[in-house]
């Protein structure tokens, strides 16, 4: 088994992540692990997103995370064609997961909705790259990482 970790700046375009899926492609017959960062600046704009938030911006941390909805939609859109809107979907759940939070009013630390804000990052970008690899003729299992690890904090 080999283990494969693209960072942000890895997965930052379209034609970024067409990359990541031909060197997978160059490894398609061995059993693959794939980790997939945030694509690049949607940590810090997620950052932005969970200051905004905890400082009780709501209208702001919407428009702020509207942002990256429309990054996102736009990179399935230019990448995907059979199987843009399973993927646009999936991330319809993930866009509706955080906009319940940004809805609510902070009753707990900054750290706790820190890391549930900055953490749909990873899950955006690794379900347009799951359903990219598929498209292209890879098997790829998308997993939730929040099913496999978890951490004694937040």
């Amino acid at each position: 088994m080999q283990v494969f970790k693209f960072g942000g700046a890895s997965v930052s375009s379209v034609e970024k992540i067409q990359q990541v899926g031909l060197i997978l492609q160059a490894h398609q017959h061995q059993q693959l692990v794939v980790i997939i960062s945030a694509m690049g600046k949607t940590t810090n704009a997620l950052e932005k997103v969970a200051d905004a938030f905890f400082e009780q911006r709501t209208t702001d941390a919407l428009q702020l995370f509207d942002q990256v909805k429309q990054q996102h939609v736009t990179t399935a859109k230019y990448l995907l064609v059979t199987q843009f809107n399973a993927c646009v979907a999936q991330l319809a759940d993930f866009f509706t997961e955080a906009e319940w939070l940004l809805h609510d009013k902070p009753v707990r630390s900054y750290d706790y909705y820190y890391d549930q804000i900055v953490c749909i990052g990873e899950l955006l970008s690794t379900c347009i790259v799951s359903y990219y690899l598929n498209e292209i003729g890879l098997h790829a299992i998308w997993q939730d990482v929040r099913d496999v690890l978890r951490t004694d904090d937040n």
